[in-house]
């Protein structure tokens, strides 16, 4: 063997070992993964190793349901009573006695 091939052997062992610490560095970052979702990680959304496409709030037991359209109501909207009246039905009828009038 010539010095050229100790070199080139020199540089294959040390891609070799850079391709393994990237590939236990890749299994260790995901094996965390559920563990940080359960969590509730906020390093999460800024995370370089992980893509975060969609954040989504929900209470616990909510599943996503893909091609399903969702529309945003804000909370003070279904807090608030609706104003509008009800239309009341004319009747023919004879009130009750005890019948309250509205």
């Amino acid at each position: 063997m010539g010095e050229g091939e100790i070199v080139l052997w020199m540089v294959a062992a040390a891609i070799t070992v850079g391709l393994i610490l990237v590939a236990g560095w890749q299994v260790w970052i995901h094996s965390q993964l559920d563990t940080r979702i359960a969590a509730c990680d906020p390093g999460l959304l800024s995370s370089v190793s992980h893509k975060v496409e969609t954040s989504t709030d929900a209470p616990v037991g909510s599943v996503v349901v893909p091609y399903v359209p969702v529309q945003l109501v804000p909370l003070n909207v279904l807090n608030t009573p609706t104003s509008t009246p009800q239309p009341q039905l004319e009747s023919h009828q004879q009130p009750l006695l005890n019948e309250p009038k509205f």
